[in-house]
């Protein structure tokens, strides 16, 4: 937009500066052409009250000759009735000459010059001619000059008109790069951003619609979360109920998962009271000792399974900070092992890894199993295969994307999936 008004104003001023600069060069080119010829002519005048005198000579008139201007450049003649001619007259026509001879005063362009034919009676029979001519460069002399001064006004002008409307276009154009930017920054997550109305009317209501669109998201988001964190709390009841049953049962294993289970709960309810604007979160966490815990808890059921499994933590090299939580790590690692069990046949064995390198953390869940069929799919809720909701890959690539990274799905060297969260390293050390 402030491109198109600043070419629509350079195209509007560049017509109207030539629309006046051509006609009023030709004007100069004019004025110069009809001086130089007044001042010849006012020369040629000069001359009649010396051809007057009864006693005239060759003398006298070339005396007067060489008081204009004309004469002393060398431009004027005088053809006595005699036929004397005094002064250069070498650049003159004698066809001109005998026809002014006759009377008639006139003048004519010849090679780019102009020549000026002056009769003037002296008596009875007795006429002589005054000759003058001018050259060409006399004709245009200061017009070279007068069109460089038009066209550099010309080029000043349009050069402020450029810059005053690429002011204008930007004072216009500003609330509307600003609602843009506005519009971004919440589209990046920036739930707190707001748009300033500005002078202009159209846009300001426009940034008053952006502002009302993001507290009415932020009112959704609110009784969204509200309404997580209820239903989190009603499950606190059967989850007690739940508990003393297994208390009362004596299995040590089941009231562990129970707790576990309880943990899990708290920690949804916290999360969906979290204000929406917290701003920058510093969670760090050791995802070497989440992996080491998280695998001696699924070891239990691993045997129970009969599954083989592998921690290599030995690529990390000491601790891995990275910007997660343990319980986001936790949840994310959960989900992946989740579905190795709930996907792959009993016995099918699997691996944890965790290793290092340039500056990237990358915790590796892998498994021998059938794979996974459309791996493009596969983070998409609900179409990852026949039994999945996609859940757990969707939970994992959550948590890496909150600590800055990515979620990859290959093919495993043991012939089954093979998923991967690609974190940076965290600056500060856990």
């Amino acid at each position: 937009m402030r491109r198109r008004i600043v070419l629509v104003v350079l195209a509007t001023t560049s017509l109207v500066v030539v629309a006046f600069a051509v006609p009023l060069g030709a004007l100069v080119r004019t004025a110069a052409h009809d001086r130089a010829i007044a001042n010849a002519e006012r020369d040629v005048g000069a001359l009649a009250p010396t051809l007057a005198v009864p006693e005239i000579t060759p003398d006298l008139v070339d005396s007067a000759i060489d008081n204009t201007a004309t004469g002393r450049a060398g431009r004027m003649a005088v053809w006595l009735p005699d036929g004397t001619v005094v002064g250069d007259g070498a650049h003159a026509d004698a066809n001109s000459v005998e026809l002014a001879r006759q009377g008639r005063r006139f003048s004519q362009e010849r090679n780019g010059d102009v020549e000026l034919y002056t009769p003037v009676a002296l008596g009875v029979g007795r006429t002589a001619v005054v000759y003058a001519w001018v050259p060409g460069e006399l004709l245009n002399e200061g017009v070279t000059t007068a069109w460089s001064a038009l066209a550099g006004v010309a080029v000043v002008l349009i050069l402020a008109a450029v810059v005053i409307a690429d002011r204008l276009a930007r004072s216009v154009t500003r609330d509307a790069t600003e609602l843009s930017a506005t519009a971004r920054a919440l589209a990046a997550g920036q739930a707190d951003a707001r748009a300033d109305p500005g002078p202009t009317p159209e846009l300001a209501d426009a940034a008053r619609a952006l502002n009302l669109l993001a507290d009415r998201i932020d009112e959704l988001r609110t009784a969204e979360r509200e309404r997580v964190a209820d239903l989190s709390h009603r499950l606190r009841t059967p989850l007690t109920a739940l508990r003393l049953d297994a208390e009362a049962a004596g299995d040590a294993a089941l009231v562990a998962d129970v707790e576990r289970l309880e943990a899990a709960i708290s920690e949804l309810i916290r999360s969906a009271r979290r204000p929406l604007h917290a701003g920058v979160v510093g969670s760090v966490c050791d995802l070497v000792s989440v992996a080491r815990e998280r695998a001696d808890f699924w070891s239990v059921l691993a045997e129970d399974d009969g599954r083989e499994w592998t921690l290599d933590v030995n690529g990390a090299d000491g601790p891995c900070p990275v910007s997660l939580s343990s319980t986001e790590a936790a949840a994310a690692l959960d989900a992946l092992v989740g579905n190795v069990f709930a996907h792959t046949p009993e016995g099918t064995s699997y691996e944890v890894r965790v290793a290092v390198s340039n500056g990237t953390a990358r915790l590796v869940v892998e498994d021998a199993g059938p794979g996974i069929a459309t791996p493009d799919d596969a983070l998409d809720r609900g179409v990852t295969g026949a039994g999945s909701t996609g859940l757990g890959l969707d939970i994992a690539r959550q948590a890496a994307e909150a600590g800055g990274g990515h979620i990859a799905i290959d093919r495993s060297s043991r012939g089954g999936a093979q998923v991967s969260l690609v974190l940076p390293l965290a600056r500060h050390r856990v």
